[in-house]
């Protein structure tokens, strides 16, 4: 199975990702661990020993669930607080990625299953359902989670050191965004044969029922249902694109049933916010944004300007790179058309650079020093990508240069990049 062709696989991996998910089961493993003390304490020897130190169970649980609900409350408040201070200095688009931390994720499902775990394990203590040997079980458990809280604390704290900072979310968005420049690489329009307006106007289309941004496109349901009728498809509503209501999807070559139109729109996952994960666009988008929020003049960091423009730019290289390194390439596996009823648009290179550049050299137009960084990752942009694209985008950004600044040595300056 390939996750990238399969929208249910991606539509589950996009709920994974989400804190409750991880917060529930870390809160019902510490459940079924209370629980499993009291079942497997008849079948264990008896050690005077242990027994003697398991009359200390009832002491420990109790500091457990006391410091673990302080130190939930307080990871929470710092996360809350990572939140807020990514959404003003970078961009609210940016604090999706934090919450899919999973450094964050995992602390915060230990720190409650414990607690729940201690909770189940007082309540259990005070009703006598841990006679001798489970009494023992419980204490060795309570050991176990004490360990466990160790390690999860001292992992939470290390990554505290850059959670949430400006860096730090640089490096999430480009991270985010490479997955989907290296799947355009390989298949230019998500496996699909590439092409615009490759059906004639007129024939029978497929129109959405809800108005959002499509965020997945299921290409193994459409290539599946197009070799079932014998007919072919064409995209007319790529991945981050807006649709709305009653507005096609699909250009289908010959009218189909009903029951398969409801099968062709449900390949389709429409949702009121764009997504990472078949849309690169979105991932340089928000790049642009973190770019802009620094050069405004509230936070006048044009070094942050800088810092996004080589992320970008490496984004880009990942995009076009005809040689990817190995481990991508076997990473990769299969590339190219492989859904050859289907048709879909490629990325326009001049599109992507306009998206990226476009927004950061129009802030940046009275800054020489991100004007230059503008004009040096374009010239590496065009080496391996779309030169055309890239010399078109580079003279616009040259004519705001000479537009905004006034000194002649700035210009002069420029003028030699």
């Amino acid at each position: 199975m390939d996750l990238w062709d399969n929208g249910w696989a991606l539509r589950l991996r996009d709920q994974m990702r989400k804190m409750w998910v991880r917060v529930v089961l870390g809160g019902l493993a510490g459940l079924v661990l209370a629980l499993a003390s009291r079942l497997i304490g008849p079948f264990l020897p008896n050690i005077p020993e242990i027994n003697l130190a398991s009359g200390s169970v009832d002491s420990l649980l109790s500091i457990i669930a006391s410091s673990m609900l302080a130190v939930t409350t307080f990871s929470m408040s710092i996360i809350i607080t990572a939140y807020g201070s990514a959404a003003q200095n970078a961009t609210p688009r940016a604090t999706r990625l934090l919450e899919r931390d999973q450094t964050a994720q995992t602390a915060v499902a230990i720190f409650i299953g414990s607690f729940l775990f201690s909770i189940a394990g007082i309540i259990g203590l005070s009703a006598g359902l841990y006679p001798g040997d489970a009494r023992v079980v419980l204490f060795a458990a309570t050991l176990a989670d004490i360990a466990l809280i160790a390690w999860a604390l001292l992992r939470w704290v290390s990554h505290l050191n850059d959670f949430g900072r400006m860096r730090d979310i640089i490096g999430r968005i480009e991270d985010a965004t490479m997955p989907p420049a290296r799947l355009f690489r390989e298949r230019p329009a998500l496996g699909a044969v590439p092409g615009r307006d490759v059906l004639p106007k007129g024939l029978p289309e497929l129109r959405s029922n809800r108005a959002g941004h499509v965020r997945f496109i299921d290409m193994k349901t459409l290539q599946d249902c197009a070799e079932e009728n014998r007919i072919r498809v064409e995209i007319l509503r790529m991945p981050g694109k807006y649709v709305h209501r009653g507005e096609a999807l699909l250009r289908l070559s010959a009218p189909v049933s009903h029951e398969m139109l409801v099968e062709l729109r449900g390949a389709f996952t429409i949702r009121n916010s764009r997504s990472f994960d078949q849309d690169p666009l979105y991932g340089l988008i928000v790049l642009a944004e973190v770019a802009s929020k620094s050069l405004s003049p509230a936070i006048n960091d044009p070094g942050t300007a800088i810092e996004v423009l080589r992320a970008g730019t490496r984004v880009l290289e990942a995009l076009h790179d005809p040689h990817p390194p190995e481990d991508e390439e076997a990473e990769d596996g299969k590339h190219g058309t492989r859904h050859d009823r289907v048709y879909a648009p490629p990325l326009s290179p001049a599109e992507v650079y306009a998206t990226f550049f476009g927004p950061i050299a129009r802030d940046g137009a009275g800054l020489v020093e991100v004007q230059e960084a503008v004009q040096d990752c374009l010239a590496a942009v065009a080496l391996i990508g779309d030169p055309a694209a890239a010399r078109v985008e580079a003279e616009r950004a040259r004519i705001r240069a000479r537009n905004a600044l006034s000194e002649e040595w700035e210009l002069d300056r420029l003028a030699s990049t």
